[in-house]
């Protein structure tokens, strides 16, 4: 009956925005001969250029931006400024197109300045270019020197995110850790962690969106050190 096929397709869509919550299966326990978990800095000669990405971002919102500002400013005639020609023109009418489509002075505004996926990418950004991997009482603990941030694998739970609060879920996904963050207001986050085949070498794929530009990737490799990240002194008087 038709009533029928319309109640599956319904159930059917209700269903589909579940099957995007749940995601892969992230374990509590990685596999064996797991390697992540030592020393790494930051080696920007492997790594993604972030100064490409960001112009990547930068003249993607900016042509979205011209495209709206297009669409809210439509050309008003004014009276009396057709019957001179084919169509033609005033000199009045070329001054004032002129000066509508002049910047304004000064220097123009980053269109990145309000972007939730930019601010999510300066962020990681600012972690610096070394990262030490621990287990910690049963938490994988990512220390950066001067930040730590802590997951419990195979957890689920409710964080800060970019725009407001996000549900996480991390675990091992194989000999790889794998963070997910879905943003209620914001883009969301995938951080994929993994070590190359020598084992020398520590992988960071990191996924921001999409949200109010498409989505974008940043491959990091960070190679094995002795070094000591550095860390942020106290403060006081």
């Amino acid at each position: 009956m038709p009533g029928n096929h319309a109640v599956k397709f319904l159930c059917w869509l209700l269903a589909v925005p579940l099957v995007g919550c749940v995601g892969e299966q992230l374990a509590a326990v990685p596999a064996p001969g797991t390697a992540i978990i030592g020393a790494w800095k930051l080696n920007p000669a492997t790594s993604d250029d972030p100064e490409k990405v960001i112009e990547k971002m930068r003249v993607e919102a900016q042509q979205r931006i011209n495209r709206h500002s297009t669409t809210q400013q439509l050309p008003m005639q004014r009276p009396g400024t057709r019957g001179r020609g084919m169509g033609g023109t005033s000199q009045g009418d070329t001054q004032d197109s002129t000066q509508q489509d002049s910047p304004a002075p000064g220097h123009p505004l980053d269109p990145l300045r309000n972007s939730q996926m930019m601010k999510v990418l300066a962020a990681a950004l600012a972690r610096g270019d070394f990262l030490s991997v621990r287990n910690k009482a049963g938490e994988v603990v990512f220390d950066y020197g001067t930040s730590e941030r802590s997951f419990t694998p195979g957890q689920h739970s409710v964080v800060s995110a970019e725009g407001g609060v996000g549900d996480q879920t991390s675990g091992w996904k194989g000999r790889d850790y794998v963070i997910n963050i879905r943003a209620q207001m914001g883009p969301d986050v995938k951080e994929h962690y993994a070590v190359s085949s020598d084992g020398k070498h520590l992988i960071e794929k990191l996924r921001i969106g999409p949200a109010e530009l498409p989505a974008v990737d940043l491959t990091r490799v960070y190679d094995q050190t002795n070094e000591t990240a550095p860390r942020q002194l106290p403060t006081g008087d």
